[in-house]
Order: C-alpha cells, then structure tokens, then sequence
C-alpha cells in the first residue's frame, strides 16, 4: 500500500485550492449545463443525500479503478509472453481469467498462476483478487459468452 502524507499546512493548502477549483469548475459545467452525464448523476446522488446511492456509486467507482488497473498491470506482466486465447470477466471484487494455452504446456502454466499470484499481492489488500480458468487447446472449450476476448 502506499504510504499516507501526513497532512500539513505545506500539502494541505494546495490540495484543497485545486479541490475546491475541481468543485467550482463543476458547479460552471452543471450551471452552463454542458457537464457530462456521469458529473450530472454523480451531483445528483450526492445532492439526494441518499447513503445508499452514494455507497453503490462509491463501490462502482472503486470498481471501475481498480478492475482497469488489474487488467492493465496483469498484461503488462504478460509482456510478450502470452497464452493462445485470453478473455476477461468481472464480478464485485475478482477479475476472472480465461485463459488457454497449447496442450501441456506447463511452463505457460506456471508463469499465468505466477502473474495471477503477483497481481493478487498487489490487489487483495483493496478487497479486489484474480481467479484464472486455465484450459488446453485439446480440451476444445469456446471462450465462455459473458467474458470479454483479448486475444482470439
């Protein structure tokens, strides 16, 4: 996890000058009525003061980061080396993995669980984990409906 400032007058004062320039920026956009469907809505929760839209939209904006940053990170991890066919899915908290590779392959293998172990180490502790479906090519599987292909 990254470590937390510690707030002082010296990181205080600026974060708060461009949070509030943020808040009025916005307040033109909703005014001027040229905000974005998702400002509009996010303004509109937040002004209802209604806890339980404001904790869904939290967890799907939590959602949204953090899936992108694991699918982003589990490629780069992959680099050149990757399977034959790679899909995703996505539920509350785990990005799932579809993945198949040539028919025993162990080494191919061993490197998708490694990269499944790394990206879990990074993640877990923010509640969001990887679960990797690993099926061979001899075993003839369609790449399931609901997962979105990466590599066909």
């Amino acid at each position: 996890m990254t470590p937390t400032l510690e707030p002082t007058k010296t990181n205080l004062d600026p974060w708060f000058d461009q949070l509030v320039a943020m808040l009025r920026s916005h307040q033109v956009q909703l005014e001027t009525e040229t905000a974005s469907p998702e400002l509009t809505n996010f303004y509109k929760i937040v002004l209802s003061g209604n806890d339980d839209q404001m904790g869904f939209l939290h967890k799907v904006t939590a959602q949204k980061h953090f899936v992108g940053k694991i699918i982003v990170d589990y490629i780069q991890l992959l680099g050149k080396r990757q399977p034959r066919k790679l899909a995703f899915d996505f539920n509350d908290s785990e990005v799932l993995v579809w993945a198949e590779i040539s028919d025993d392959d162990a080494e191919m293998e061993r490197f998708l669980i490694l990269t499944e172990a790394r990206i879990n180490a990074k993640y877990h502790d923010f509640g969001f984990d990887m679960t990797t479906m690993l099926v061979e090519a001899n075993d003839g599987m369609p790449v399931p409906n609901h997962y979105q292909i990466f590599i066909d």
